[in-house]
């Protein structure tokens, strides 16, 4: 049997590809192939799929391969003649057919071994209208079938024309051709939005899967993965810094929606139109870093004597503007919060009413609620009342500007101040800490040359400031827990002091377990304020929560029944503790990136540290004192926790935000360690 197909020329499977060869023998059950290439092969019959006499009898290897050329050229030129829209159309859908079977139905004669051939070649090479089964046989798609071919082979194409794409872009970008200066199609612009989702979202982004096909990446997106992308986008003038990048993956977007533009757009001219008005020669301030904008916070002085103060402190009042449900509400709701970093502020609202419509401004009428105290000289405040009216701010105040006026005790600054130390004294009393923060102001305007400064977080102006907020905030808590009106407290259980501190009236964190202030809807006590009672009030312009008590104070003051619901604020509050967390880690890791920048370019220096904890990775935490952060270091043993140590850096990762340093009991003799200097 096997002998009858000597001197055949024959297709037969390598490695699942057909190739065309030319049997010259046969050996134990086995064909002896020559095959077009390589090197001769011995095949089991099972191999061949289709074998055929030439018209003429090959004597050797080199003669067969000859006939065998002009053999697939004829064929190859007959496959191309045939229709199989057309075969397949006249056959059984579901049924299978043989080669022979094909060949008898529709060749002029099926013993033509070349047209049968071709035939062959046909079939094999067809994608799309018939199906390949093992035992060599073929089976017409049916329609729905074919509908199904026909769109993935569609999507196929797609794919590998926008592959091709990406990689003649990627050319361009590699080789300078396309560069910050060159325009963008709308297709470039998309891939970039593509490329920056994958970089803020990994492989959960939704391009993710397609993408890395076409740059043929493995299946997470890697460091290597990540610093080409950014590679790319900083070509085209889209650089991603690394504070950028830490936002955008806290979900913490910058632009707004052209739709909520429109919006700000309306309210600009929208009237103030309220009962009440302060007089105009009040004397009414706010007190803000130099920087602020978005005044939300302002106060009046009314009458004022040794025993007593009479105050009113203002909030702006966004009720009449924001309004539940609408599109800035939904806005404020979806980003819970403005976020503040070094390099950049991004506000809760757009800029023209966080910074002009909804703030503060000097010599400028705005809404707002005013919270009516008197203080007393032992340091106890009376809440009078609380109206909506219309001010007028005499001056828009920097701390360094305010401090100056306490500290020249100009009219009523002074007695202020005692005041408020007063009040602070009071809630210390009640049990409240008082932190020794440690705050910085950063100069990122030449990045090789950071500089930070230390900022008087608890100056004169700084306390007035913060006992007024906690003094409405605390006042507010307690008008919705009196009335039993829904509303979202902050509430805080009570601290465990683990260590005495060293320092007299300043408590550290160190020595101190606080467990995380949280928002609930059930009043109770804020232990590490001192107050019984305390809900956030002070600032709508930047934080959701504070627009929400908003809107129930208003209805709660005017005797109307809540806007929101019980089962609303509940909603809110775990809505806005999980985003908020986000936000804050963000916050807090985009600092500690440039805390870094700042030790790499003081490296060799030396800075005071205290060693935290030895970690089971063989590293160690320290505070950098000077620096008020907590670092992971290696190259660092034998040091008992809490004991002081002098540290240089060594080696620094800026993208783990890792040290290796090295470390003295002392100073080294004649140096001293690092200092920042401070400003008021």
């Amino acid at each position: 049997m096997l002998e009858s197909l000597l001197n055949h020329f024959c297709v037969f499977f390598r490695d699942n590809r057909i190739e065309y060869g030319w049997i010259e023998a046969v050996h134990k059950n086995k064909f002896i192939v020559i095959p077009q290439k390589g090197k001769t092969q011995f095949l089991p019959a099972s191999r061949i799929a289709f074998s055929w006499r030439g018209q003429k009898l090959a004597y050797n290897a080199n003669q067969g391969h000859e006939l065998l050329e002009q053999d697939l050229k004829t064929a190859s030129h007959f496959m191309k003649k045939l229709e199989l829209e057309t075969i397949h159309s006249l056959m059984e859908e579901m049924k299978e057919y043989t080669i022979d079977e094909i060949a008898a139905d529709f060749l002029e004669d099926p013993k033509d071994s070349i047209c049968k051939l071709g035939l062959f070649m046909a079939l094999r090479e067809d994608l799309f209208w018939f199906k390949k089964n093992r035992n060599m046989s073929y089976t017409p798609r049916t329609s729905e079938e074919l509908e199904i071919l026909r769109i993935q082979l569609k999507r196929q194409k797609e794919l590998q024309e926008k592959s091709d794409t990406i990689q003649r872009w990627i050319n361009l970008l590699e080789s300078g051709e396309w560069n910050e200066n060159s325009e963008r199609t709308a297709d470039q612009q998309f891939w970039l939005d593509e490329l920056l989702d994958i970089l803020v979202k990994g492989s959960e982004s939704q391009h993710w899967k397609e993408m890395s096909s076409h740059l043929e990446w493995g299946a997470t997106l890697g460091y290597d993965e990540e610093k080409i992308i950014k590679k790319w986008l900083e070509k085209v003038g889209s650089a991603v810094t690394p504070s950028r990048l830490t936002l955008l993956r806290a979900d913490i977007r910058k632009k707004f929606s052209e739709e909520i533009l429109s919006e700000v757009e309306r309210l600009r001219n929208s009237l103030l139109s309220v009962d009440y008005r302060i007089h105009e020669k009040i004397p009414t301030f706010t007190i803000d870093a130099e920087k602020t904008q978005d005044y939300d916070d302002a106060f009046s002085v009314i009458e004022f004597s040794e025993e007593k103060l009479e105050i009113a402190i203002h909030i702006s009042d966004l009720t009449s503007y924001i309004i539940p449900g609408d599109k800035l509400f939904e806005e404020a709701e979806d980003r819970i919060s403005s976020v503040y970093t070094i390099e950049e502020s991004v506000p809760m609202f757009p800029e023209l009413l966080s910074n002009d419509i909804f703030s503060l401004k000097a010599r400028e009428e705005r809404r707002v609620f005013s919270y009516n105290f008197i203080i007393y000289r032992n340091g106890t405040w009376k809440l009078t009342n609380v109206i909506q009216q219309i001010i007028s701010v005499w001056e828009n105040l920097s701390y360094e500007n305010a401090d100056r006026l306490i500290h020249d005790d100009r009219e009523f600054w002074g007695l202020l101040y005692k005041f408020c130390l007063l009040a602070q004294e009071k809630r210390i009393e009640n049990g409240a800490l008082n932190m020794a923060r440690k705050e910085f102001e950063f100069d990122t305007s030449n990045p090789d040359q950071l500089s930070i400064l230390k900022l008087n977080r608890n100056s004169p102006s700084n306390r007035i400031i913060e006992e007024l907020a906690i003094a409405v905030n605390r006042e507010t808590g307690r008008l919705f827990q009196e009335s039993e009106f829904p509303g979202i407290y902050r509430t805080q259980s009570s601290y465990k002091i683990i260590k005495e501190p060293e320092v007299e009236n300043k408590e550290q964190l160190g020595k101190i377990r606080v467990e995380p202030a949280r928002l609930t809807t059930i009043a109770g006590p804020h232990a590490g304020l001192g107050c019984e009672v305390y809900m956030h009030a002070t600032s709508p312009i930047r934080r959701f929560v504070d627009l929400i008590t908003q809107h129930q104070l208003k209805n709660l003051i005017n005797n109307e029944d809540p806007v929101f619901s019980t089962e609303d604020m509940m909603r809110w509050a775990d809505a806005i503790t999980l985003k908020q967390r986000k936000y804050n880690r963000a916050e807090k890791n985009i600092l500690q990136y440039w805390k870094f920048i700042y030790l790499h370019q003081h490296m060799e220096e030396l800075f005071e540290a205290i060693v935290r904890k030895q970690l089971t990775n063989k590293n160690t935490e320290i505070e950098l004192v000077e620096l008020d952060c907590i670092v992971q270091v290696s190259g660092l043993r034998g040091y008992d926790e809490e004991e002081k140590i002098i540290i240089s850096i060594k080696e620094i990762n800026l993208d783990q935000l890792k040290l290796q340093v090295r470390s003295y009991k002392t100073c080294p003799l004649g140096e001293s360690p690092h200092r920042l200097v401070a400003k008021d």
